[in-house]
């Protein structure tokens, strides 16, 4: 059996998507957080658990297309190779490598925005 690359490729897509809502609803919560608005700050980290776990649907999707030691190593170097040295020989296989890639950079965002929301409630846990 023979690992389907356009599954995997609608698979991290739909990972970007939820990267990209999670990233809107993080940015929303810096929002609430900044204007202390405790409630609506609650409701947006339940919608950050939900886009959490459609991400981790997805992954979960995608190893379990492996069913052989073959395929997983196949897969393992489409969904978590090196970007920077990472490339594809087919279309399907350069596309996943481009979705990976956008998404990396909704990550970096991400994480930022992250990083000066955890710095911002760790100064009003101190006061």
């Amino acid at each position: 059996m023979e690992v389907n690359t356009e599954k995997v490729m609608i698979l991290l897509q739909r990972k970007y998507n939820a990267v990209r809502e999670l990233d809107k609803l993080t940015k929303e919560l810096e929002a609430f957080i900044a204007r202390n608005d405790s409630v609506s700050a609650a409701m947006i980290l339940q919608l950050r658990g939900d886009e959490m776990e459609k991400i981790e649907r997805c992954m979960e999707e995608i190893w379990q297309m492996a069913h052989s030691q073959e395929e997983h190593e196949y897969l393992r170097t489409l969904v978590a190779s090196d970007l920077e040295t990472a490339e594809g020989t087919s279309t399907e296989e350069k596309k996943i490598m481009e979705i990976r890639r956008k998404t990396e950079a909704v990550l970096v965002r991400l994480r930022e925005t992250d990083q000066r929301l955890n710095k911002k409630l760790g100064k009003k846990r101190k006061l």
